[in-house]
């Protein structure tokens, strides 16, 4: 099963609690209402996302902080954040309080640094970047729902916190670097069906990490509906192996019957150079029955 979930939801008031608005109402310039005054904003806040790869590397992401005012600081600014677990813990409840099928919770990722902390925003200047280093993630759980959650807590003097603006939630679910949007060309075999039987190109499927160097195929265009699990084909897991160039190759289909094999007279494999797979694999009664023979070439992200 696919081992990230992303949701997208309002920031409810239970986790910040909107004590000024900086800008009311869509449309309403705002700036007059500044003049003399100095607002620390996380620029994007609330809940956002930073996929991070199985790797044994430390990786790095970062995120804008703002000083909303009507006139350029003369002075440096700094701003001092913390690990807020309560907003993580309040935004898990949200979640789950939205979807009642969902029943797990955000945990702190095992081993962070906050590089900018305090961040400083020079004088005549309006904002900084804030960078967190993430500790390599080639032994933590896949399974699990990872969260960095900050919040300002501390700035300089004569600068206020925007307190609508003022915690971000880090998600970062976890994907290998096999993971993504694939074009597929090949030619598909279904025995007595002349619909999709035939050679194609240009289309697409989608592979989503399954574990640190397993992915699974969550869309099969050629099958009825955008779900693998339609029509007797399981959701294909596909493990690679890196001991020689190219990639060796294993397939395992979840489902018992029938299940789906890799061609053994074909070179199944996969190109990291070019990032490509070549497959040829079958399922039914055998080649001649239910096969399809592929090439698949990294387009873009999951």
């Amino acid at each position: 099963m696919r081992n990230k979930i992303f949701i997208k939801i309002s920031f409810l008031a239970i986790v910040l609690i909107v004590t000024s608005c900086l800008k009311d109402k869509i449309g309403v310039d705002w700036t007059s209402s500044l003049k003399g005054k100095m607002y620390a904003q996380i620029s994007n806040n609330g809940a956002q996302s930073f996929t991070i790869a199985p790797l044994a590397t430390d990786q790095v992401f970062k995120f804008l902080v703002n000083i909303a005012t009507d006139a350029l600081p003369t002075s440096d600014i700094t701003v001092t954040f913390t690990v807020d677990k309560a907003a993580m813990d309040d935004y898990t409840a949200s979640v789950q309080a939205a979807d009642t099928s969902i029943h797990y919770s955000y945990e702190l990722y095992p081993s962070f640094t906050i590089l900018d902390n305090p961040v400083t925003i020079k004088a005549g200047t309006r904002n900084a970047y804030v960078h967190v280093k993430v500790s390599r993630a080639d032994t933590i759980r896949l399974t699990a729902k990872y969260m960095i959650p900050l919040t300002m807590s501390n700035v300089s003097s004569g600068v206020t916190i925007a307190a609508n603006m003022q915690t971000v939630l880090w998600q970062l679910p976890i994907a290998n670097k096999w993971e993504g949007t694939y074009k597929y060309k090949g030619t598909v075999t279904r025995e007595g069906d002349n619909v999709l039987s035939g050679y194609y190109k240009n289309r697409t499927m989608k592979f989503a990490t399954a574990g640190p160097n397993t992915i699974q195929a969550t869309s099969l265009w050629y099958w009825a509906g955008s779900n693998g699990a339609i029509g007797g084909i399981g959701n294909w897991l596909i493990t690679i192996s890196e001991a020689v160039t190219p990639n060796t190759l294993a397939i395992v289909d979840p489902l018992p019957n029938p299940a789906v094999k890799l061609l053994s007279s074909y070179p199944n494999r996969y190109d990291p150079v070019t990032k490509t797979f070549y497959m040829s694999v079958y399922w039914g009664t055998g080649p001649t029955n239910r096969a399809t023979t592929d090439t698949l070439t990294y387009f873009g992200p999951y």
